[in-house]
């Protein structure tokens, strides 16, 4: 291939995900109030963006918006949200749930929060592999196990036994990361995962992320408020401020 032809091929690079002057609004009685503005941004194949801004600018719930699980009264009030080439803020509930089966993982802010406390993370993450009906029982606590200590856990069976409040919440955010991940996704949304974590584990937690998204293939949407602390691990980090309008500096721009 000449150099001329590999450039023609770059240019035409489609992206995985492409959101366009999304609007998203929350319905008040007799009122609808716009949240979140003018958001625009892309993601390419195996790249790991970081979205950053102050909190409360809308970040997580441009996030929630993606993967369809925007919390009542909110809505999609202009836009769109290509994914793979399809209008995502269009699909119906079984559509959404087949994405995020099978396409899209989020990664929550709040790790005891996406476990249930009263089960052990074994019957949790035998769970979520239930959902893609492609595993046999027997093989998914092998799989398991191999997740876990790629994601750093020298003692799997000890983790698998455990029920979440009795794992710290770094230990809880890689047990989250590793339920995500065992499903296999094209994209991972991690929204604010560092989030209550002192810095030792946050740099665990962001390191452990580059890890599974170069082992995996991933493509990583990575949400802070922290921009210094995401930095190094993202391949651009795109701006968003208060109401929504989204940026991204010239120093972290790449052509494609």
């Amino acid at each position: 291939m000449t150099h001329g032809s590999s450039t023609s091929f770059m240019v035409k690079r489609t992206p995985l995900l492409s959101i366009e002057q999304l609007e998203l609004s929350y319905y008040e009685p007799k009122k609808i109030v716009p949240v979140v503005q003018n958001v625009s941004f892309q993601l390419y194949p195996g790249e790991t963006v970081a979205l950053v801004g102050p909190s409360g600018c809308g970040k997580s719930i441009t996030a929630q918006a993606i993967v369809g699980l925007l919390e009542p009264g909110f809505k999609v009030t202009n836009g769109s949200i290509i994914y793979k080439n399809e209008n995502v803020s269009k699909f119906t509930n079984k559509q959404l749930q087949k994405l995020r089966r099978d396409e899209i993982s989020l990664l929550i802010q709040h790790s005891l929060n996406g476990l249930n406390p009263i089960r052990t993370v074994k019957k949790q993450m035998i769970e979520t592999l239930k959902y893609q009906k492609r595993w046999k029982k027997k093989e998914m606590e092998p799989y398991l196990h191999s997740l876990l200590q790629q994601i750093g856990f020298t003692d799997p069976d000890y983790i698998l036994a455990s029920y979440p409040f009795e794992l710290s919440g770094g230990m809880r955010q890689r047990v989250l990361l590793a339920m995500m991940i065992s499903l296999r996704p094209k994209l991972l949304i991690a929204d604010e995962p560092t989030t209550a974590l002192d810095v030792i584990n946050r740099d665990k937690v962001l390191n452990l992320l580059k890890m599974v998204q170069r082992d995996y293939n991933l493509t990583v949407l990575l949400i802070s408020h922290d921009k210094q602390s995401v930095k190094h691990t993202a391949d651009r980090v795109v701006q968003m401020g208060l109401g929504g309008i989204v940026s991204e500096s010239t120093a972290t721009l790449q052509c494609f």
